[in-house]
């Protein structure tokens, strides 16, 4: 296990994300962290901590431990995520308690993205008593990636809602899903734009970073950079810190040498079939090759979750047959 040298975590460990985004002390980043996320359409302005372990009604049921869970009370009045009809009390200043759910996950493990439908769920659930009327408190389910959906294509940021599929209009706005993908960060502090890209760029490189890099001379995210010192984590905690970060290390390294022995193994394969016509054909098939594998791929995992043959066939601009034989469907 190696020493930690650097002056600031790596917050894509579980460790790290969960001591800057799920520590009471440090709760200025978090709330900074929220609010450049909304971009003005909902102000927080305090966050209070809950038990991240949800234990389930039924004996067999599954057990939730969240990284970092909160709730805000606020007035309805001050977000703009609630329509003009829903602001029901007589001075439209009702009471509302938002729940927010963050998440930080590395790889892609078939279906996150229903895990986080089921952990909205179980927050909606949750609020159910004797003589509820069925309003629902506000839920954000927010995710920071370091990958890409297959089924979507690539974006920064996602707000994903009920909505009806031909209008755009949502059916409620109580249910949020956030997705943040680290794969679509600038390289460079310099590149930034936005303040999410700023942010989630800190995210994704902090434990690079130290007192001379750009990002911390502008000073423009102190809480971000003060939660994150590794100075201030005790003997105990920085043994914990190591082993986190030993496994996002092992789990990268594996998914690097995954990645490149397929894409290793689809252009040998390419060379070899068109060696018959010349190695630089066989290096421009082996090319071609890698990518109709990866789309392949994408078919199959957007069939699986359901999606109709139809939309899929459109997307890639194949036949409906196609892509139900790549499917496996025929």
């Amino acid at each position: 296990m190696e020493d930690i040298k650097t002056p600031y975590l790596n917050i894509q460990t579980d460790f790290g994300f969960k001591q800057v985004f799920g520590q009471v002390k440090n709760k200025k980043a978090l709330i900074r962290f929220l609010n450049i996320l909304f971009a003005g359409k909902l102000t927080v302005t305090d966050v209070i901590y809950h038990d991240k372990e949800i234990i389930p009604s039924e004996e067999e049921g599954k057990r939730i431990i969240y990284d970092v869970y909160c709730t805000m009370p606020m007035k309805k009045s001050d977000s703009s995520y609630f329509p003009v009809s829903q602001k029901d009390g007589a001075d439209g200043e009702k009471d509302s308690e938002h729940h927010f759910i963050l998440e930080m996950q590395n790889i892609y493990i078939q279906p996150f993205e229903e895990r986080l439908v089921f952990y909205a769920s179980k927050m909606i659930v949750g609020q159910g008593k004797a003589g509820w009327d069925y309003e629902l408190a506000p839920v954000f389910a927010i995710a920071v990636t370091d990958f890409n959906f297959n089924h979507m294509s690539p974006k920064l940021m996602r707000d994903v809602m009920l909505v009806d599929r031909e209008s755009m209009e949502p059916l409620t706005d109580k249910v949020h899903i956030f997705l943040c993908s680290l794969k679509e960060v600038p390289a460079h502090w310099e590149e930034c734009k936005t303040e999410l890209e700023e942010i989630l760029f800190l995210i994704k490189n902090m434990e690079n970073m130290d007192n001379t890099s750009m990002a911390y001379k502008e000073g423009r995210y102190p809480e971000i950079f003060e939660a994150a010192r590794s100075s201030r984590l005790r003997p105990s905690d920085m043994v914990e810190y190591r082993k986190s970060l030993d496994r996002l290390r092992d789990l990268q390294r594996g998914i690097k040498y995954e990645t490149e022995n397929a894409r290793r193994k689809a252009l040998e394969e390419g060379r070899a079939e068109g060696r018959a016509e010349g190695m630089a054909e066989g290096m421009e098939i082996g090319e071609a090759k890698g990518k109709n594998a990866e789309r392949r791929e994408s078919i199959r995992i957007m069939i699986s979750l359901g999606i109709s043959a139809e939309k899929v066939a459109e997307k890639y601009q194949i036949s409906v047959m196609d892509v139900r034989k790549i499917a496996g469907l025929q």
